[in-house]
Parts: C-alpha cells; structure tokens; sequence
C-alpha cells in the first residue's frame, strides 16, 4: 500500500490485522482497522470489503476517501521487453492479479486515459478455427466476448458491418457515451477487404496449406489485415485527440468475460514512443524466408493488442499496406501475423526496408503468451461514490 500518494497509509500490521491511517492536507483524519481475512480478500483482487471500511467515515473523512480511485494493476509485477530482459515478471496463467496490489491515487490527478482504444468487428459468420479438433467461432461467439467493453474507461472507437453488433456495443457502453464513438460501415471502404480476390487466387493455388481460417476464408485474412487500416483511420478522425492508441481484439479478454470491473488500458512500462509495440509470443530466427513463414503458418508476434503514438500508428499502415501488396505479389498470404514476421525478417528488411521498428514485450514465466502484452497495459479502477 505504499503507493497510495499521502492519502492512505499502512500505520502496522500483526497476525490479526492491518491498521490504517487516512490522510489529508490538513494531517491525519481517522485511523480504520482492517482484519487480516478482509486484507487478504481485497489483496486477491477482491474489493468488496476493503471498500467496507470507507463506510466507517463520516463528515469530510467520506468526502476525502470518496475523491480516491482504487487502481489495481492486474497485469505483471514487472514488465520485460527485448532491451530490459533483467527483471523477469511472474504471472499466473490467466494474467490477472499476480500479486492483487492496489494502488490509490486521486482521482484528479488521475484524469481521462490519453489512449484510445480500437476495435472491430465484421461478420464472417461462423468459421472453424484451428485445423484440428471442432473449435468454431459464431457471432454469439463475439457478442459474448465484446462484453468486456461495458467495462473499459477508455475512449473506444468501433468499427462493425453488422446492425446487431452496433446495437450490442451501444448498450454495453450506454454509460460511456461520451467516449465512445460506433461506425456502422462497409468493410469495403477499408483496402484489405478489397484484395479479397488476389487472397482468394492465392489460397487457391494447388497444394497451398489450408489452416482454417487463415488461409482458408479470404475474408478472414482480410479481417487481420484491416486492423492497421481502422486505426489509422481513427487517428485520422481525431475523435477523441488523445496521444496514443492501441487495437484490441474483440476476444482478446475473453478469458475474463465473467469479470464485472471497470478498468483502463494504459501505455505499457519502459514504452518507445517512436515504435509500435507488439507482444512477442515466440523467439523464432529472423533467417526464417517469408515462403516458410507463410506456408508454415509461424507466428513471431500476437496481433491481438498493439499499442503506438498516433504518428508511428499512421506510418506503420503504410508500411503494412506495402508489405501486404507485396506478399500477394510473391503469391503468398496468411494472417496478419505471418505478415508481421515475414516483413521484420532478414530477407522482409532487405526488400520492404522499414522505416518503423517494433518494440517487443516478452512473456515470462507459465501464463498464456498471447495475452502478455494487453494484461501488462490492464488495470482496473473502481470510483468511490458518496
């Protein structure tokens, strides 16, 4: 609880509990005591009573308590990316409430999250996922998962071919309205569904492997590819002026779906404003040809959350563009992940020449490494109210 900026403080502890001191600027206000089961419980990411004891305050003790966030960083205990590799984080293997610290800040102080998040969705139907076993995704699929978004504080920009998806997400933001902004579009307007053709000639091509739905359904690759494309487009808007934006997937937190907490997407520690930063899922060798790592299906980093400045967001769809065209070219195409690997790969650097670098955030310990990156960046945030 040290970081709770003056406000709040531990004054001691023993076997049976937890004694705290309430601050304000004018010195010490009211000292609660806190049982040790109660600290415990909100230390595992469970608030309910840890928030009890701000109904033991009365008059300006209330009103200075209810001024707070509580901030909860339910993402790692330290952050590692590719050039700080000295400090590995521990994560559990659902990502959230590592170590259950809640941090307390103003609520002032604190203000709107300078990142605004980026999302889509464009109905594809149901398709199977995965080659092997029965896996498929449906709409309900997505509507299930996009629940998450009822709980985001950020400012949210989303992009969808289906009335039903729309309506969905005007519900589940009905109390951020003012920050959130739906676009009920033809997914037409954005190149990639526009290549669905020359991906279709590619996928056709005899023996090219089928790994459902990469590269089985055009539509689907076109789908990966279109993320650069809508966020582009958003920092082009200029909606919501913010510094820096990120792209999540519509089921990037499905794992959580059952989670009930507001929470905030903030810029990642140690972040390079001038990259775009990426989660690494796996080390591969950057020897690997473009022809392998299409073909094979091998995947070097997620694209299932990124993060960057405005600016780095606008130059690398560029580049994504140019390298997409590229491949299609060569007569190769997969997920937009392949296409990330192959461009940063020796032979992808000699040819595309990229002028925007990715910063790589690396996965420690035992958890799920497709998800490293946008729990890093997670931290729920509840508002005391009088």
């Amino acid at each position: 609880m040290g970081k709770c900026k003056g406000k709040l403080i531990v004054l001691g502890s023993s076997i049976t509990g937890i004694y705290f001191l309430l601050f304000s600027q004018f010195g010490v206000e009211k000292s609660i005591w806190m049982k040790s089961g109660t600290f415990q419980k909100a230390a595992s990411g469970v608030m309910a009573d840890i928030l009890h004891f701000s109904r033991k305050l009365t008059g300006r003790y209330a009103e200075s308590i209810n001024k707070l966030l509580f901030v909860r960083n339910c993402g790692f205990n330290v952050s590692q990316t590719e050039d700080n590799e000295k400090n590995p984080g521990k994560f559990s293997p659902l990502f959230p409430f590592v170590d259950g610290n809640c941090t307390i800040i103003p609520r002032d102080g604190y203000g709107t999250p300078n990142l605004t998040v980026v999302t889509a969705y464009w109905n594809l139907g149901t398709f199977q996922k995965g080659s092997i076993g029965n896996l498929h995704f449906s709409t309900n699929t997505y509507f299930q998962w996009a629940t998450v978004f009822q709980y985001l504080v950020n400012p949210l920009i989303v992009y969808t071919d289906s009335k039903e998806f729309k309506v969905l997400m005007e519900t589940l933001r009905s109390d951020h309205v003012q920050n959130t902004k739906i676009f009920l579009t033809n997914r037409t307007e954005f190149w990639p569904f526009q290549l669905t053709d020359k991906i279709q000639s590619v996928f056709d091509q005899p023996g090219y492997p089928k790994y459902s739905p990469n590269t089985v359904k055009p539509e689907y690759s076109a789908a990966q590819h279109a993320k650069y494309a809508v966020v582009a487009e958003s920092v082009r808007k200029q909606i919501f002026n913010t510094s820096f934006y990120a792209w999540l997937d519509v089921g990037y937190f499905r794992d959580i779906v059952d989670r009930k907490e507001f929470f905030i997407l903030d810029i990642p520690p140690e972040f390079d404003s001038k990259r775009i930063s990426f989660n690494r899922v796996s080390d591969q060798p950057m020897s690997l040809e473009p022809f392998t790592i299409f073909r094979d299906n091998i995947v070097w980093v997620g694209g299932g959350f990124f993060v960057a400045s405005g600016d780095v967001i606008l130059q690398f769809d560029q580049l994504y563009h140019k390298a997409v065209l590229h491949y299609l070219d060569l007569k190769l195409m997969n997920s937009d992940q392949q296409v990330l690997y192959s461009m940063y790969s020796v032979r992808g650097r000699e040819t595309l020449k990229p002028e925007v670098e990715l910063q790589l955030f690396i996965p420690t310990g035992d958890g799920n490494v497709w998800f490293y990156l946008g729990y890093l960046c997670r931290k729920e945030v509840v508002v005391l109210k009088s």
